[in-house]
């Protein structure tokens, strides 16, 4: 499966680009490599407040991919339906700069209803309760996710939110001296029925002072004697390892035999394109088995009842990351603890792509 996600060589080469003589020109414009880095940074950012949203609303929540463009102060938020809430909110340590966030009152008044089954239908208080605490926990697991992949502190903070009844209620040349601003434009999926429509605007200037620092921090880490130093350690990573299975201290593995499967897969020969985001935490799953009973037969369950699953005995069960099936193993018992064996698993690219 091929990926359109950029090289490592590519993100490099984003700050190298020929300039305009324009500085204008410059601060009012993105490049398509920068677009693209940016798009992934916030779609793995976004992505990793997955759970926490997932256990707020009690239904899996994902995200869609970004779609980024570039508005001048006088155009933000025309693609928000009148009236919207609308919050403010401030990057620090890092990155500095401000972030407005903003969606349809009908969005609002779904979650709203999701999290409170008992909420009077079209109560701005409740509603603000619900868009602030959706709001600190998406970010304050974004900011995280850039503190690791910029390995720079960044915070973030709720400055305010009011709620707008016409566009010309908020003027935001009010609010900062910003001229220039990359809106980000997805889609927070709620189970399998809501789609909550959100508008993101971060300045211009922010975005490429992100993907500068991405691309130092690739420069970085592209230098030989480190790329020597980091095979040095593997390899003597690897000798311990060898030399405590022989010593026969290792846990012992329980499971029957396994199926041979090829090693030597393309993991290698695929191209790397996301070095800068490997230490984000992603939730791995490991499904058994699914059904899909009537509301009877649910209420009828009780202790000693069995649920029969959709899969057969001794069928591979299904490995997944961000609930992205990436791949299939064996059920194993490591010690008192139940572990599993990978048996299949998709290539780097299709890897990747299933994380997006």
């Amino acid at each position: 499966m091929k990926t359109d996600k950029l090289s490592p060589d590519e993100i490099k080469g984003l700050l190298e680009q020929s300039g305009t003589d324009d500085e204008t020109i410059s601060e009012s414009s993105l490049s398509k490599r920068e677009m693209e880095a940016l798009t992934e940074l916030l779609n793995v950012s976004l992505g990793s407040s997955s759970a926490v949203l997932t256990t707020l609303f009690s239904q899996q929540v994902s995200f869609s991919t970004p779609k980024l463009s570039i508005r001048q102060n006088d155009q933000l938020l025309t693609n928000t339906k009148e009236p919207f809430i609308v919050v403010l909110g401030e990057y620090e340590g890092g990155i500095n700069g401000l972030q407005i966030l903003s969606l349809h009152v009908d969005d609002v008044q779904t979650m709203t209803n999701l999290i409170y089954t008992d909420s009077e239908e079209n109560h701005i208080r409740k509603q603000f309760q619900v868009v602030e605490e959706v709001v600190q926990k998406m970010f304050t697991s974004v900011s995280q996710s850039m503190t690791t992949v910029l390995d720079q502190e960044v915070s973030h903070s709720l400055s305010s939110m009011d709620l707008i009844e016409t566009l010309k209620d908020f003027p935001v040349a009010k609010f900062t001296d910003e001229k220039w601003f990359v809106e980000a434009d997805f889609q927070l999926k709620i189970g399998t029925q809501e789609n909550i429509s959100l508008q993101l605007y971060i300045p211009v200037r922010l975005g490429k002072q992100v993907v500068e620092i991405l691309t130092d921090l690739l420069e970085e880490g592209s230098h030989p004697e480190e790329t020597k130093e980091m095979q040095f350690q593997s390899t003597t990573q690897t000798d311990v390892t060898t030399k405590t299975d022989e010593s026969g201290s290792s846990p012992k593995i329980q499971s029957v035999q396994f199926s041979n499967f090829d090693e030597s897969g393309s993991a290698h020969s695929e191209p790397n394109n996301l070095d800068m985001l490997l230490d984000i935490p992603l939730q791995v799953t490991v499904e058994l088995g699914r059904t899909k009973r009537m509301v009877k037969e649910i209420l009828s369950v009780s202790q000693g009842s069995i649920i029969e699953l959709d899969k057969l005995a001794g069928e591979p069960v299904d490995i997944l990351i961000n609930n992205k099936l990436i791949a299939v193993g064996e059920v194993v018992v490591i010690d008192e603890n139940f572990g599993v064996r990978v048996t299949d698993i998709l290539s780097t690219a299709e890897r990747i792509s299933k994380l997006r």
